[in-house]
């Protein structure tokens, strides 16, 4: 059993060093893979060959984490591309954007106080999604200008909404709950 594990997450499923993606394909070629190296069709192996399949296995299941999320997908690429991140320091400093944020985040907190907080809740999640594809636009045109400092800012932003994103579905969880 082979596998070249110097290969990117791009290349072992065989996709474009690209933000935009094709999730079919990426989806396809996820399922071939996990067909050709999951651990159960080497039961009967060496232990060296059921040890490599679950490398190769977790390797593939975490390329296929980060292709699948934009704003994990857009890291990568800017990590391919030698930019470096620091989990405990990097943030974004944009005053304008993270006033946003916390208004956003406020709006979904004071949300029951609508009389149609679904409604409501929609809103703020058609507004976020607004937000997050042009940041993704932002993204895409600085990556591929090699504009790595405005290509990682973005990325930052990036973060805010998949945070967002999950208040969001908690909240409307929540509503639905009480509405039963």
């Amino acid at each position: 059993m082979y596998f070249d594990f110097s290969q990117n997450y791009f290349e072992v499923f065989q996709l474009a060093t690209d933000y935009v993606i094709d999730r079919a394909a990426l989806s396809d070629n996820y399922q071939q893979l996990q067909s050709q190296y999951h651990p159960d069709r080497f039961v009967n192996n060496s232990e060296q060959d059921k040890r490599l399949a679950m490398q190769i296995t977790s390797y593939i299941n975490e390329g296929h984490k980060i292709l699948q999320d934009d704003q994990m997908r857009a890291r990568y690429l800017l990590e391919l591309a030698e930019v470096a991140f620091d989990a405990e320091k990097d943030t974004t400093q944009d005053m304008d954007f993270l006033l946003s944020q916390m208004a956003l985040r406020e709006a979904i907190d004071e949300v029951d106080k609508d009389p149609d907080p679904l409604t409501a809740l929609d809103d703020l999640m058609i507004k976020a999604a607004e937000q997050k594809k042009q940041l993704s636009a932002t993204f895409q045109c600085s990556y591929a200008n090699q504009e790595w400092a405005q290509a990682k800012e973005a990325v930052l932003k990036l973060q805010f909404f998949k945070r967002l994103q999950h208040q969001i579905s908690s909240k409307q969880e929540a509503l639905e709950d009480e509405l039963l």
